[in-house]
């Protein structure tokens, strides 16, 4: 929602000066890199997710997101965006995070893990 509302007030403020959809797509991708890859990478995980409480980990130690896995989990994002009606009607249990290595938890499970839960 917060890159689709950047999107629409990028594509007001720039489509005077360049294409309209061409703005308002480029702001949308640039707010979404930024809250799905540098910040799951600095911070554990997305605005939502840190207000919810929530964080991403890696599967193997329990730490942050490289800067890779949250590239390969955000492009992979928009693929699954295509391919889920597929999915959903053959009934596959492919999961947008195994794709990166990650997981979604709550920061009051880590607590007593030894993993710092930010």
């Amino acid at each position: 929602m917060l890159a689709l509302g950047a999107g629409a007030v990028g594509g007001e403020v720039l489509g005077r000066t360049v294409n309209y959809w061409a703005a308002a797509v480029g702001t949308l991708l640039l707010v979404s890199f930024c809250n799905h890859v540098i910040l799951t990478a600095s911070a554990g995980g997305s605005i939502g997710k840190i207000i919810s409480g929530l964080r991403l980990i890696r599967i193997s130690d329990l730490g942050k997101p490289s800067i890779g896995q949250a590239i390969r989990r955000w492009l992979w994002g928009f693929f699954y965006i295509l391919i889920s009606p597929v999915l959903i009607l053959s009934g596959s249990d492919v999961d947008h995070l195994d794709v990166a290595d990650l997981r979604i938890v709550r920061n009051a499970d880590l607590r007593g893990s030894g993993a710092d839960p930010l």
